[in-house]
């Protein structure tokens, strides 16, 4: 999977690493894409794609609003710090883009979340390469190599 500023979710999220991105077969095009390919939370549940304070913003990224960080922001701040085997930030990704931009922050999570074993690409949700398997989830040893 290569990193492409398309795959940066509105909520900061990298689709490049979620595991409906990563499939193989009918791979999802990120929050941005069309709503067909998407799983069924990201086309038609997801608070964040749907607001429509949102989509009047410039860029589209919630950063951009004054009600950031909202309930829905933090919810997921909350949970992809937490309840997955490997965290991301939300905000931390936002927070990075606007500080170094979009191409340095895309070269950052390019090493950030790939396998030190094979290149390819580790999975956010499940902590597993997704070319090869190998499990990248300790974290010590993980940010070792960063």
């Amino acid at each position: 999977m290569d990193f492409h500023a398309k795959m940066i979710a509105p909520c900061g999220l990298n689709c490049s690493v979620c595991i409906g991105a990563l499939r193989e077969e009918n791979p999802c095009p990120g929050c941005w894409g069309p709503d067909d390919a998407k799983p069924e939370f990201c086309a038609s549940q997801c608070k964040i794609a749907s607001c429509t304070l949102r989509r009047t913003l410039p860029g589209g990224f919630c950063d951009e609003c004054p009600q950031y960080p909202c309930a829905e922001m933090t919810e997921r701040e909350t949970r992809y710090m937490n309840d997955y085997p490997l965290s991301e930030s939300p905000m931390g990704n936002l927070a990075s883009i606007r500080k170094v931009g979009m191409n340095a922050f895309l070269n950052q999570e390019r090493t950030k979340w790939s396998c030190i074993s094979c290149g390819g690409t580790i999975c956010v949700h499940t902590g597993h390469c997704a070319a090869c398997g190998t499990d990248c989830t300790p974290r010590k040893s993980r940010s070792e190599h960063l």
